[in-house]
């Protein structure tokens, strides 16, 4: 039996896009439980896993803007100081018409960005959960992050460590593993450590690469004076677009994953952004 040609290019387009990988906006906030509640329940201080494939997080890189001071006395006259700009309707429409068109219900991944990039300039998407959380009397929020990603299946997927640093004194580190099967899960294996003068941790660094491929080594104990007092671990299936928390009774991290879209690349309009 002959196929036509229109079902064989929507069978050849459907295969096309399923194969491709989903970018996803990964959003999560680090809490930590503040009342001492009375409990029979002890913990016993934790051990490090070791970890393999383990990627780690950069951070977009703006440039640094250094300022001078101006003399006060520039011989300007108070009317040199203004400009008049007029944009007519037609130079408008052409702009509107250039403009690239998005789904604007997805989060949008810029070309100049990386995955597994943070960006401390970028509208946090659970800033809203965020504002809750620091009027409660019970949680505190330690930090948040924020990156986007392609998810793997499960051999694919890489441990991505995380880490709050230093926030009034507590710091939530660990790693997170997202991966796709029937359905998207994650592994986690948080820990939580306090400032402590009396401790004295020793070295213990960690082998890993970022998104770029270079091989990098972090300390994990940089923080000589911190003493490791909890840990978490947690795996679970969930869908895009919930909300998940990580329970604990001393410590817990809010997790969302958001389907995203990634700018369309045009090189006349990169070539129009570097004139």
């Amino acid at each position: 039996m002959k196929l036509n040609l229109s079902l064989i290019l929507t069978l050849f387009f459907s295969l096309h896009i399923f194969g491709e990988d989903q970018i996803f906006l990964v959003d999560i906030i680090f809490i930590k439980y503040l009342p001492e509640s009375q409990t029979n329940e002890t913990f016993l201080p934790p051990e490090l896993s070791e970890i393999d494939n383990i990627l780690f997080l950069s951070d977009f890189p703006y440039p640094k803007i250094e300022i001078k001071s101006l003399p006060l006395d520039l011989g300007y006259r108070f009317q040199d100081l203004f400009m008049s700009v007029q944009i007519d309707d037609e130079n408008k429409n052409l702009l509107e018409q250039d403009q690239t068109i998005t789904d604007r219900s997805l989060p949008l991944l810029e070309n100049k960005k990386s995955f597994f990039e943070t960006d401390s300039a970028r509208d946090f998407s659970l800033s809203e959960e965020v504002s809750k959380i620091a009027r409660s009397r019970d949680f505190r929020v330690i930090g948040t992050k924020s990156w986007f990603q392609t998810v793997k299946n499960i051999d694919r997927a890489q441990h991505i460590f995380i880490d709050s640093n230093f926030f009034k004194g507590t710091r939530i580190f660990g790693f997170l593993k997202l991966y796709k099967e029937r359905f998207l899960h994650f592994n986690l294996n948080l820990y939580l450590s306090e400032l402590d003068p009396s401790k004295e941790q020793i070295e213990n660094l960690i082998s890993g690469k970022n998104f770029s491929g270079d091989n990098l080594h972090i300390d994990l104990f940089e923080e000589k004076n911190q003493s490791l007092l909890f840990q978490v671990q947690h795996s679970k299936k969930f869908r895009s677009g919930e909300l998940h928390y990580v329970d604990h009774p001393k410590f817990g991290m809010l997790i969302k994953l958001t389907k995203a879209q990634q700018e369309s690349f045009s090189p006349d309009n990169d070539l129009a952004k570097n004139r």
